[in-house]
């Protein structure tokens, strides 16, 4: 990773990070002498760098509200609940059954709108720093282009999805470009925050390709700008305009073979576009309470579901390349390792923007035209990459057939990257309904019965909840209406 001296990146005072959304502070009154202001072109790059890239802050619990994810039935209730709350799609995420606040269950708000600050702060300042104009450049765009993934994470997290009939009345997030601090602000539309997006969008590739810099693939480029643009005109149903932005990556970049047991991330491959997230995060899923693992971990209490890993066929390298197995005794279970496998699936970040996306969109937005030929021909592209044999594969021919495929395709490819899934699911019109388990297990180990939980396909718990610590400082913010989910209960056994 091409870092600058450390030291220097240490002592790099990140202005902003008082957030103009989260209260006043005389964090700005003073400058720890000891401390470094940006000045420098290298010194603003160091600070998107850090900030963006290695801790890219993903919505950490999103994967457990999908369909990917399942409880093991065996481990303790107490070793389950602190993320039982997203698990269910409680009301309220970060009160607990037992009315404790979970502190960080919801903290993606915070450091989502973190970076937008920083990003704020070095599109604010960058043009007076010492350095070359094509560094400036390049360093605008990139802000941009953190900027509107920030925003397009925010607005699928807390705003409601995106509805062409409805995107300029409903509600999606606060929209901020300045550096002063607010005590209060409201929510802008759906529609204002798309528009702010693309154009961010626009922005970040224009300054790029100006800058003729190429860097290295931790840092955005033009095709990663059209990859974005590409997904953001997909959630929007905008399907013309899905395929020419997709064309322009495919143009760019290729699709690269993946094999099983092989790192698939990796500064070579010419399929990766932009790899983030370099900080593993702290949870893995692994074997629990099915005999011994294969490789020592430590114990977690959900897995991959079954129906996911079933998916994969036998001629599929994505299933040995994402996942690892374990055998219980009886038959082999699988878990995730996609991201929470360093050097496995990847040897650079844990999230990344890869051509097998564009692929995907450009398949999506032709069968949601009625070009079946077009859909299927892009998902055998991607098969091709991905499978040692394709000849036995049958492909759909009825277009609501082709488009539940690409679909599955887009499951199976994209499973526990970033939030793939969960908007995904979001975003469908006709979305599954979706049910959770929950066993409830002693301490002692023993099951006191089974409770289930149901996301239904029109839920409006598909939306979080804004924050808690914001609604407190922020009381003109209006949170978004969700259900109480409360369980059926199963199975239920006395205990004298």
């Amino acid at each position: 990773m091409d870092h600058l001296n450390k030291k220097n990146m240490k002592k790099l005072i990140y202005i902003v990070m008082l957030l103009p959304f989260f209260g006043c502070s005389n964090f700005l009154d003073e400058v720890d002498q000891d401390k470094l202001v940006p000045e420098k072109t290298d010194q603003f790059a160091a600070l998107l760098l850090k900030e963006f890239n290695a801790e890219y802050p993903i919505f950490r619990t999103v994967d457990y509200m999908t369909d990917n994810m399942i409880e093991d039935p065996k481990a303790l209730s107490s070793a389950k609940n602190s993320m039982k709350t997203t698990f269910t799609w409680q009301r309220e995420i970060e009160i607990d059954e037992e009315g404790n606040q979970l502190s960080t269950i919801n903290d993606a708000w915070q450091k989502m709108y973190e970076d937008v600050a920083i990003a704020n702060y070095v599109l604010n300042l960058i043009d007076g720093a010492d350095g070359t104009q094509e560094e400036k450049d390049f360093i605008k765009g990139e802000a941009y282009f953190i900027r509107a993934m920030s925003y397009f994470n925010l607005v699928n997290l807390y705003g409601q999805p995106y509805n062409s009939a409805t995107a300029n009345a409903e509600l999606g997030v606060p929209l901020r470009e300045g550096i002063g601090v607010e005590v209060s602000y409201s929510r802008n539309t759906v529609a204002e925050c798309y528009a702010f997006i693309e154009s961010d969008l626009t922005n970040a590739k224009q300054l790029i390709q100006k800058s003729g810099l190429v860097k290295s693939k931790w840092h955005p480029s033009s095709a990663s700008c059209d990859l974005l643009m590409s997904r953001v005109k997909l959630y929007q149903a905008k399907w013309d305009e899905t395929i020419s932005n997709a064309n322009a990556v495919i143009a760019k970049a290729g699709l690269s073979r993946m094999t099983a047991n092989v790192p698939f991330i990796t500064a070579g491959n010419s399929e990766v576009l932009y790899s983030y997230y370099t900080v593993a995060p702290l949870m893995k899923l692994i074997s629990s309470g099915f005999g011994t693992p294969t490789v020592a971990y430590t114990v977690a209490e959900y897995y991959a579901n079954k129906e996911l890993i079933n998916l994969y066929d036998a001629n599929d390298n994505r299933k040995d390349s994402f996942f690892k197995a374990f055998d219980d005794g009886t038959g082999r279970f699988y878990y995730r390792t996609k991201k929470y496998e360093p050097n496995y699936f990847t040897s650079m970040g844990y999230a990344n923007f890869r051509v097998a996306e564009a692929y995907l969109n450009r398949a999506e937005a032709y069968a949601q035209k009625g070009d079946v030929a077009n859909a299927i021909n892009d998902i055998k592209a991607l098969q091709a990459s991905r499978y040692s044999n394709v000849s036995g594969i049958v492909y759909p021919t009825d277009p609501q057939e082709v488009l539940k495929y690409v679909l599955t395709e887009r499951r199976k490819e994209l499973c526990f990257e970033d939030h793939h899934r969960w908007f995904d699911l979001r975003r469908m019109k006709n979305r599954p309904e979706i049910k959770h388990v929950f066993s409830l297990v002693g301490d002692d180990g023993r099951k006191i019965g089974t409770e289930t939980y149901t996301l239904f396909s029109d839920d409006k718990n598909y939306t979080l909840p804004i924050p808690l610590k914001e609604r407190e400082n922020n009381p003109i913010i209006r949170n978004n209406e969700r259900y109480e989910k409360i369980p059926s209960i199963d199975n239920v056994i006395i205990i004298n």
